[in-house]
């Protein structure tokens, strides 16, 4: 059992106790360790000025690259088993490198103060190209897409994209040469087949290796909070609305990393992130992993957890009305019990789930939906990119007859129209065995506005939601339409 944090920074191994675990990772790179080039603005995970990039053994990426990361929102303690770069670490031989060069060059800074943040998106961006070995030229879109977590107020994005894309890959050492070499890939090894338990003034630390530990552990500490990847807790933290204590990661866990596909069924387990699960997704289930692209900053989808997202049981979160609509089943664990909870049931009221003291959201599984199904995942935000949604609305329809548009069973989820996602039920029932036409349409379109009367809040007032799914019902409807023509 260890009693400390260790990982490796800049390619230097720290290792550190209590006091500066319990710190957010930006917090200490700033004022304890004086990297002042991680800068905190937003304290949110929104504005990317304090990007770092981190390597760990269990990315979920299959390959050994470093992943960008939000240093405002994860402790110190989170950072165990892992290496980190910050932006200090790209200078080659005491000058700036590639990368920096050409952001100068090309004008993409002012004030500089958001600058080191891009910086580390392009550098991420490079090393994963260059591990891939795509050296291509970066495009527009590829630049875009790895700096949509990051803002800037004054220099304006024309000269920043363009200097992403006179980036050169082959000028572009990679930091996995530079920083990780295959002594510290055995140290981190090493590190990571350890448990870890710290506790200090007001902070308690605890990292199993299985889940068997965990249990017991949560069994006989009922007020411990399981964390992730803390991109809800984390600004809760940093706001003063909560504080992260006394906590239990289940980062030292290898199965809990896992997806696979059995057949036409995915599973995966609790530490799968956002982007792990996006990549697997693309082919299988593209419109789940379209969605995915939408939801938050390549950083946030990078660390965040789709169980944690389930767990926290927010009426907005994204990823419950798509696994809903999936007919996705929940494992969860305890003390003395292995249960299956179909996600459709988990929710009991705002905030509220059928967790109980001790359990852990091990896995979740789905069905791939099958050629004579439609699947539908759907969201509206203030925001294409990056922000959370107004609505959301996913869809899965199970043919009886598909070219004469006759359904068998129909699966249906909101997401932000009541106190938890919810199930339209007699929308469902409604639908099932009917044939699809204009006027079966509008009057399942009568039952499904009585299912739901949501609230006028700072995203969007009640009316516009009902209009949103009212239109994204529609869509659906419409496109499988034409396809049957």
């Amino acid at each position: 059992m260890r009693n400390k944090i260790e990982f490796y920074l800049n390619g230097k191994k720290m290792s550190v106790g209590a006091n500066y675990a319990k710190m957010m990772l930006a917090d200490y790179l700033r004022y304890e360790l004086g990297l002042t080039g991680t800068k905190i603005v937003c304290g949110e995970g929104d504005c990317g000025s304090c990007s770092v990039l981190k390597y760990f053994p269990n990315n979920n990426f299959g390959k050994s690259y470093f992943i960008l990361i939000n240093a405002c929102i994860t402790t110190v303690a989170q950072m165990d088993g892992s290496s980190l770069i910050t932006v200090e670490a790209l200078e080659e031989d005491g000058e700036l490198n590639h990368i920096q060069k050409t952001f100068h060059q090309g004008h993409g800074s002012q004030c500089g103060f958001c600058t080191p943040g891009f910086v580390m998106a392009l550098a991420g961006l490079a090393e994963k190209r260059k591990t891939e070995n795509a050296l291509s030229p970066l495009s527009d879109q590829d630049v875009k897409n790895a700096l949509t977590g990051n803002l800037c107020r004054c220099t304006g994005y024309k000269h920043i994209i363009e200097a992403g894309k006179n980036v050169d890959l082959e000028k572009v050492q990679l930091l996995k040469d530079r920083y990780f070499s295959d002594a510290q890939e055995n140290d981190l090894k090493n590190i990571y087949s350890t448990p870890v338990t710290i506790e200090g003034e007001g902070f308690r630390f605890y990292a199993p290796k299985s889940i068997d530990d965990a249990t017991r552990f949560l069994a006989d500490h009922p007020d411990t909070k399981i964390i992730s990847a803390t991109t809800d807790l984390g600004v809760l933290h940093n706001k003063r609305k909560f504080k992260i204590q006394n906590v239990v990661s289940l980062h030292l866990i290898d199965e809990l990393y896992s997806i696979t596909k059995d057949q036409n069924k995915v599973s995966f387990g609790a530490r799968v992130t956002f982007s792990a699960l996006r990549s697997f997704l693309k082919t299988d289930v593209p419109e789940f992993s379209e969605y995915i692209d939408i939801f938050a900053s390549p950083p946030i989808k990078n660390t965040a957890t789709l169980v944690g997202n389930i767990a926290n049981g927010s009426p907005i979160g994204d990823s419950p009305p798509v696994l809903m609509a999936l007919n996705a089943v929940l494992e969860i664990k305890n003390n003395s019990e292995t249960k299956h909870i179909p996600l459709k049931e988990f929710y009991l009221s705002y905030k509220k789930t059928k967790l109980s003291p001790g359990d852990i959201i091990t896995g979740v599984t789905f069905d791939i939906p099958s050629e004579k199904q439609n699947f539908f995942a759907l969201k509206n935000s203030n925001r294409k990119d990056m922000d959370i949604s107004s609505v959301s609305m996913s869809m899965l329809i199970d043919w009886k007859n598909k070219k004469d548009l006759e359904i068998e069973n129909i699966s249906l989820a909101c997401g932000g129209i009541a106190a938890t996602v919810l199930e339209l039920k007699k929308t469902q029932d409604f639908l099932s065995g009917k044939k699809i036409n204009t006027q079966t349409i509008e009057e399942a379109l009568e039952i499904f506005h009585t299912e739901f009367t949501p609230l006028s809040d700072v995203r969007s007032t009640s009316s516009y939601r009902h209009i949103v799914l009212d239109h994204y019902f529609r869509r659906c409807f419409s496109e499988i339409s034409k396809g049957s023509n």
